[in-house]
């Protein structure tokens, strides 16, 4: 089960939502959504379901021991710690890319498990273990507290990668307002049109210009782009349905993403998405280099190298992740004064052609197609410039595509926003148009999302 599926957003999540307010109480909350929880990790297969709670148990035994040996012995902990990491690794290669069984075996679970989910439920694990370590947080006594931080299906599908020191608080005290259900609507629906509507938009975008017989030119680049727009409305989509799912719960925390920006160079354009597992990577090295400028570059390189195989362990993302981590430590060996003398023109370009050009590698499962779009980028091989297919694709979803540029360019959004603003505060009537037409878009956004989802449902 996925946040966009009709059974989720219209079944469990309303139930979910109108039996957590039957009582006051934090443990009757949190049961609540520990059931909720198991019904949503076990709709595919009960085994993940199993595994998953399962292994909360070591998680706990594991943070008891650390908490426990942190001061008086080092060594211990540590072990404990890499002791903790290996586990969680191991159960990420199980669910992520699971071949110990057949696909016909009921113990089969990559059908049931999308890596992206077992990454962020992995990574979350280990966030504990290790803030006990290093002291952000104290080790959890009570299992239940620690069994709803590790399957709250909130922050299982995009993260962020909430550290239990946060989200402790709300687990043990919360409440739900009536501005934390409006606000956790709004932004469940904003993501949810994200994945239902803008990502399979750039999705056929992407098939037309990449996917042709005929590759051209145009086709190569717009197809490229594309592709980075589908990742991205897919992406940030889950991280808002994800945090609308998380107010709706009674927890309010940070954005998992954060606007594209290109003055921190290709680093600063990085780390625009997946804010939190970046930051978690970052402390772990930190352990290790300190501030020593040559290995904080060499642990930016092992840690690109590592990110990319988190989302996906094969060889076009292992080798797009030491190509970006080359790039990222050379980067980090340039003074912060020298980068910002660049003007911010030549920064834009920089990162435009460096990110396509080594981030389309995630887009090919093999060198030679990869190789092969690389020389059509230059006209190498392209007949015509521009494919009908494409040329009918890009007339059809010409408003789509208008508006999600108008999402992702900064001052565009920004200009968009003041122009709101000025008219909300002009009078009371500018603001009354202003919400109300808010509220009318959402909720069309909402009923376009449940028939899309229908038809698509009909059609299988």
């Amino acid at each position: 089960m996925v946040y966009s599926e009709l059974l989720f957003f219209l079944g469990v999540m309303p139930v979910s939502v109108m039996l957590s307010f039957l009582d006051r109480s934090a443990e009757y909350k949190n049961l609540i959504l520990i059931i909720t929880s198991a019904a949503f990790v076990s709709w595919g297969k009960p085994m993940w379901c199993l595994l998953m709670f399962a292994s909360v148990i070591p998680e706990y035994l594991i943070g008891l021991g650390i908490g426990r040996t942190r001061i008086n012995s080092r060594p211990a902990a540590r072990l404990l710690l890499g002791l903790d990491l290996v586990m969680n690794l191991g159960i990420f290669f199980l669910l992520a890319n699971n071949a110990l069984f057949p696909e016909d075996s009921f113990l089969h679970l990559k059908a049931a498990v999308i890596p992206v989910g077992a990454a962020w439920y992995t990574a979350k694990g280990f966030s504990y273990c290790f803030d006990v370590y290093t002291g952000r947080c104290r080790c959890e006594s009570n299992i239940f507290c620690l069994l709803t931080y590790m399957v709250s299906f909130h922050f299982l599908m995009a993260g962020p990668v909430i550290r239990y020191g946060d989200a402790e608080p709300a687990i043990r005290k919360r409440s739900v307002t009536g501005r934390m259900i409006s606000d956790g609507l709004d932004r469940f629906i904003i993501g949810l049109g994200k994945s239902v509507i803008l990502a399979p938009c750039f999705e056929k975008i992407m098939t037309a210009g990449l996917d042709h017989a005929d590759r051209t030119l145009a086709g190569s680049w717009i197809g490229m782009l594309a592709f980075f727009g589908q990742c991205w409305f897919a992406f940030t989509g889950l991280c808002d349905m994800a945090r609308g799912l998380g107010l709706l719960s009674g927890f309010d925390y940070d954005q998992n993403y954060r606007d594209l920006s290109t003055g921190d160079m290709l680093g600063g354009f990085v780390r625009s998405a997946n804010t939190s597992f970046i930051k978690l990577t970052e402390d772990f090295f930190k352990l290790f280099c300190g501030d020593n400028v040559f290995f904080c570059a060499v642990c930016t390189l092992i840690g690109c190298t590592v990110a990319a195989l988190w989302y996906k362990v094969s060889m076009s993302f292992a080798a797009v992740g030491l190509a970006l981590g080359a790039v990222l430590m050379i980067e980090r060996l340039i003074p912060a004064k020298t980068k910002k003398k660049i003007p911010l023109a030549v920064k834009t370009v920089y990162v435009f052609l460096l990110g396509t050009l080594i981030l389309g590698g995630l887009r090919f499962t093999e060198l030679s197609g990869y190789k092969d779009w690389l020389l059509s980028l230059f006209g190498s091989g392209n007949e015509y410039i521009l494919t009908k297919a494409l040329k009918a694709v890009l007339t059809e979803n010409l408003f789509l595509i208008i508006f999600s540029f108008c999402c992702v360019c900064v001052p565009v959004k920004k200009l968009i926003g003041r122009g709101v603003t000025k008219i909300e505060n002009a009078s009371a009537g500018g603001y009354t148009v202003m919400r109300v037409g808010r509220t009318l878009l959402i909720g069309a956004v909402l009923v376009m999302c449940v028939i899309t989802l229908a038809a698509q449902n009909v059609n299988v």
